[in-house]
């Protein structure tokens, strides 16, 4: 209760102090202020900046997946594939007895021929493979089927009847295989 009375009674001086006068200009001995203007703060460009960042972000995603994706296309590229295999082989050809580099070798080219022209080479006998070569003239391996038949019947040789690679026989041979890729893989694909 005291502090209700606190409150009320300045309100009543006051309001007994006036006696129905309302003040005037006149009364005012300060005069009028001069307007001030309160700044605004521009508000920044948020639908412009959100437009940029997301074109940024758009286009780096775009730029990573093209690259991710051409690295793909040139790992599965059947020649380079192949390429970078024989590169491996002849560097280690040392290193590897006859039979495992003859058939590391063969391997390799018959998953280039498997990859490149839809054969499939790698589950085949020389033999049966030459043969279907053969019948197949849509391939594209017919010129190249003299050459191939004496890459495989030499590492055929190595495999199986155990003869011995020198050294230059094995480079001899990472050069044929080098050379029928590289021949085989400007022709057209079926």
């Amino acid at each position: 209760m005291f502090r209700f009375l606190i409150f009320i009674i300045p309100l009543f001086l006051f309001v007994g102090s006036l006696d129905g006068q309302v003040p005037t200009e006149a009364d005012d001995i300060r005069g009028p202020k001069a307007q001030v203007e309160i700044r605004v703060q521009e508000q920044p460009p948020i639908v412009l900046w959100c437009s940029v960042g997301g074109g940024v972000l758009l286009l780096a995603l775009a730029i990573v997946l093209w690259k991710k994706r051409t690295r793909k296309q040139s790992r599965n590229n059947p020649r380079e594939v192949a390429l970078a295999n024989l590169a491996e082989l002849e560097l280690n050809r040392e290193s590897l007895v006859a039979e495992a580099f003859a058939n590391n070798v063969t391997q390799t080219v018959r998953q280039y021929i498997s990859a490149r022209f839809g054969i499939a080479a790698p589950r085949r006998t020389t033999e049966e493979f030459l043969r279907d070569l053969a019948q197949d003239s849509q391939t594209g391996l017919l010129g190249e089927s003299d050459h191939l038949r004496t890459f495989l019947k030499s590492c055929d040789l190595a495999k199986f009847a155990g003869t011995e690679l020198n050294s230059a026989q094995r480079g001899e041979l990472v050069v044929a295989a080098r050379n029928f890729v590289n021949s085989t893989s400007k022709t057209a694909t079926p």
